[in-house]
This record gives structure tokens, sequence and C-alpha cells, in this order.
């Protein structure tokens, strides 16, 4: 009884809701007011459905393999088989010649009994280790000493040979070699008067032989364009004389470079050398120790670089105030255009001198005071630059410095033959230099430069054996491909010497002044090829006869000739 009271109660309620609905609905054909909004603007969008919800495509159904049935019927040709003939191919597997010849011998004669000897042999393989051998020989026998030609010999002869071991990313090198350089004292003073009723038979010329012996081993990197690079060397030598000179030097160098980037470089070398020497007059134990860090940049197409001398050497003057100095190094260029640009340079530095380098410079050297180095207080220095036509270039500038310590040459009192060194205290030295060189294909080359010097010294009457000018000229001419000619000019002019020193007068002393005639050497070669491993050569030297002479009382020999040939093995 319950459950249909509810039944009818919903079932009235549910009735009596529709019958309110209907009631509300217009009747149909009635008009009544409506808005309507119609929004252009307004765009649809759909948005994007993933293909990973796309369906797969429904793909066909494999059928089940079926059997097929194939009918083969023979055929048979009556043709003969194919014959085959094969031909060697001629190949040469070698690997082509080249004109590597790993010895040379050079063997000639000329004039005033000078005698030419020359030989060289190198490994020519490309395996670790690496050696070259040489040897060389020339003299005269007879000299320019007038009747006493035969008193004033020459002889040159030097012996050594190089090594490097190649390791993976360095080198490891070395070098001994063995030098005697033979001269004669035959220098005559021409004021030199024989003294009345005296029994004189002649100069007495003596000579001195110059025995040297240099060692050195290092070690160095291979890979030379990489970021970093080095070189590390020790070096040995030791000199003497047929007198009392004696020298023995030890040293060390090392240079490390830096490439962080292509504009940027920088490098830092080190130096130290401890040199023993001994003569009539003294016993010295001198040091030297640099130390040279550089930077340089790159910026477009100029160069800059900025950097330090430090210097240290133990030299004994009395003004001296320390034996450390530290001088700046700043360079620049501008090459705007290949045909111009522009250097400069300020700088100063400690030229190091030995015994051994004056030597070199002035064989006839006798005893000496003392020993300095030349120091540098500054350089200032700059000029222009350039190529045209790619074959020809020159360069042209100007140089002040400013020395102290710069050594000159003058003849003793005691025994006008032999030299010895003065120093002047405070020199300020400028010069003016041009170069030109031209090449023109393989055919000739030119290569020239001339120097002009001018000298303030403070202690000096002179700049004694120095020149105010020079001038060289140096051509190479190959008309045929056998044929190789050379020309050199040689020009030196404005030597003044030191003659007798008044010993009346104490101060200041009465100094004469010996001008110099102008050097002039005109020099002439010719070496023409008979075949790959044959040739002849012709050198003449002086020829135009000239009486040059570089150290006072000392002329040169004339005319020199010499000729003879060559043979590679």
């Amino acid at each position: 009884m319950k459950r249909l009271v509810i039944t009818l109660l919903f079932s009235g309620t549910f009735l009596g809701g529709l019958t309110s609905t209907l009631a509300q609905t217009p009747q149909r054909g009635a008009v009544q007011d409506q808005e309507f909004v119609i929004r252009k603007d307004r765009v649809l969008t759909v948005p994007t459905q993933p293909r990973s919800f796309e369906r797969l495509p429904v793909l066909p159904q494999p059928k089940g393999m079926e059997d097929f049935t194939y009918a083969i019927t023979p055929y048979f040709l009556s043709i003969p088989a194919l014959t085959l003939q094969p031909t060697p191919v001629q190949k040469d597997y070698r690997q082509p010649k080249q004109d590597l010849y790993p010895g040379l011998v050079r063997a000639g004669y000329g004039n005033f009994a000078s005698p030419l000897l020359e030989a060289r042999y190198m490994s020519t393989t490309a395996d670790p280790l690496n050696y070259a051998l040489r040897f060389k020989h020339q003299s005269f026998g007879k000299g320019p000493a007038g009747p006493y030609a035969d008193a004033s010999p020459e002889a040159h002869t030097t012996f050594g040979g190089d090594v490097s071991y190649f390791l993976e990313r360095a080198e490891v090198f070395g070098g001994l070699s063995w030098g005697q350089d033979k001269y004669s004292f035959y220098g005559e003073d021409p004021n030199f008067r024989v003294p009345d009723n005296a029994d004189f038979i002649g100069p007495v010329i003596e000579n001195n032989v110059q025995n040297n012996v240099q060692f050195s081993a290092g070690i160095r990197d291979i890979e030379k364009v990489g970021p970093f690079g080095y070189e590390a060397k020790l070096g040995f030598r030791s000199f003497k004389d047929s007198y009392l000179a004696r020298e023995n030097e030890v040293g060390v160098q090392a240079l490390g470079k830096f490439r962080p980037s292509d504009d940027w470089s920088g490098k830092v070398g080190l130096s130290y050398f401890s040199t023993g020497t001994e003569d009539l007059l003294y016993d010295l134990t001198r040091t030297y120790l640099a130390i040279r860090p550089e930077v340089s940049y790159n910026y477009e197409a100029f160069r800059f670089t900025a950097g330090l001398n430090i210097v240290s050497e133990n030299d004994s003057l009395p003004e001296k105030k320390s034996d450390f100095r530290i001088f700046p190094v700043l360079k620049v260029s501008y090459q705007f255009a290949e045909e111009f640009g522009f250097y400069g340079e300020f700088s100063g530095d400690v030229q190091r001198n030995t015994y051994f380098s004056f030597v070199r410079e002035n064989p006839f050297l006798g005893p000496s005071f003392q020993l300095l180095n030349t120091v540098n207080n500054y350089k200032i220095a700059g000029g222009i630059e350039g190529q045209f036509q790619e074959a020809f270039h020159y360069r042209a500038g100007i140089d002040v410095s400013r020395f102290n310590n710069l050594h000159f040459f003058v003849n003793s009192i005691a025994d006008s033959a032999r030299f010895e060194l003065v120093y002047d205290d405070k020199t300020t030295v400028v010069n003016l230099n041009a170069e030109l060189g031209m090449k023109f294909s393989d055919v000739y080359t030119l290569g020239s430069r001339l120097d002009l010097y001018q000298y303030d010294l403070s202690t000096q009457a002179e700049a004694w054996h120095r020149p105010v000018w020079a001038l060289s000229i140096n051509n190479q001419v190959k008309p045929v491909e056998k044929l190789l000619l050379q020309a050199n000019l040689n020009f030196m002019g404005g030597i003044k010497a030191r003659g007798d020193v008044s010993a009346a007068a104490i101060f200041p002393p009465d100094i004469e002044v010996v001008n110099l005639k102008t050097i002039a050497d005109l020099q002439l070669k010719a070496d023409f090829k008979i075949t790959d491993r044959i040739s002849i050569f012709a050198e003449g030297n002086n020829l135009t006869n000239g009486k040059n002479m570089r150290w006072l009382n000392y002329p040169v020999r004339g005319v020199q000739l010499i000729g003879g040939a060559s043979f590679k093995f």
C-alpha cells in the first residue's frame, strides 16, 4: 500500500510539470521581438589532433605461399671454349731517381801559392739519425809584404760535424768543430827609418797561430706552428793563440715561444755565459746573464711588440753603479700596402764582447789592458720598406744609438804591427741606411746596401778604423742552365787610423791622424756545370789591384785568381 502511494505521488508531479511547460510555449505562427549578434572577426579553430592517435591504415593481408611449377627445356649449342692469352704489364715500381748526392769535393789552386780544398758529406735518408761532416782549407803561401812575401803567409782550416736525432716531437742536436787560423804580423810602419851605421838585415815577422774548439748540444721542438715552441742549447768554446791569450767559455741558451691565438704571440729568451780570459795584462772571469721577454700583437696591418732586456754583467769599471740593467723594447710596423710600409723601434741592450770576438774582427790584435762589453743605452730607429711588381724590394731608415764603452782598434805604441783596444766613454752613432733588391725569375738577382755613419765621441779623438760610409752591390746572373756568374762590388771609405803619438807632451798628446784610402774590391765568380756531378769554377778577388788597407800598415794582396773543379758523389 505504501509503495502504491509513492508511485502515484511521483506520477502526479511529473505530469504537472509537463503541463506547465506546454503552457509557456508560444503559439505557432506568432511574431516576437528577438536580438541577434553577428561577429565577423571570430575565428573558429580546431585543435590539432596528434598523429599518434590516427588509425593505422589497413594493410592487405598476405596470402599463403603457393607452389609454382616451371617446365625447363635444355638447349645444347656447339660453341668452342674461349681461349685467353694473358700478357704481363711492364710497370716500374722503383722510386724516381732524385739528384741527391751526399758528398762533395772541391779543389783548386791560385796565385800567391794558394791551394783550396773543401769536402762535405751528409746523410740524405729520412732516418731518425742525421749527420753532416765538413772540411775546408785555404792558404796563401805568399803575402803582400813586398820583398818579404814568403814571410807573410796566411792559412785557414776548419773541420767539424753536426748530428741530429729526431724523436716523435723533438730534435736532439749537437755539433763539434775545430778551427785554426794562421796570420803573420807583417805590418810595416812606413815612417820607420833604419838608423845610420846600423847593421839591419830586415824586419822580424812573427807568426801567430790561433786555435779554437767549439762544442754544442741541445734540444728543440719539431712542430714549429704549434701553440708552444722551445729550444735549449749548452755550449763550450776554447781559444788560444801562439802567445799568452787564452779563453774558455761555457754558455747556456734557451728560448721559449707561445702563440695563444693568431693575433698574439710571445717569447722568452735566456742566455748565460761564463768566460775566463787570460792575457799578458789580466786574468778575468766574466759573467753575462740576459733575460728577454717579449710579446707581439697583430691588428690588421699593424704589428706591435713590447718587451724587456734584463742584463747582468760583472765588468769592472770605476764609475759603475750596478751590474744590473733593464732596457725597454718597443717596436711597431704598419704595412698598409704591399708597395709601402713603415717601422719604428726604441730599445736598449748590452752587447757581449770577448777576446775571441775581437780577434774575429781584427786578427792582428795584441795584448790589451781590459775587456769590456758595449752598453747600448738606447736605440731609436725608423724607416720605410716595401716591394712592387713582385721583383723589387726596398728599405730605407735611420738609426740613432747611444753607447758606453764602444771599442776601437789602434796601433800599439810599442809595436806598430800589433793593435790594441781603446774605448770611448759616451758615443752617439747616427746611421743612415738603404737597401735595394731585385729578382727576375732565376736569371738575375741583385742585392745592395748603403750605410752612412756619423760619430759623436767623448774621449777618443776619432772613430779609429771605423768607416764613415760603406756600399756593397752583389749581382748574380744565370744566362743558361749550366752557368752561374757572380759580380760583387764592395766599397768602404772615411777610415781614420791613429799614427804616431808624441811622447813629449803629457796632456793632451799630439796624435797623428792617418786617412786611409778608400777600399774598392771587385770580385768575380763563375761556375760551369759539365755534368750533374762535375763542375769547374774560377774566382777573382781585388781585380782592380787596389792597394787596399783595412788596418794601418797592413796592405792586402793584389789581384787574386784561383780556379778548380768540384765533384759530387
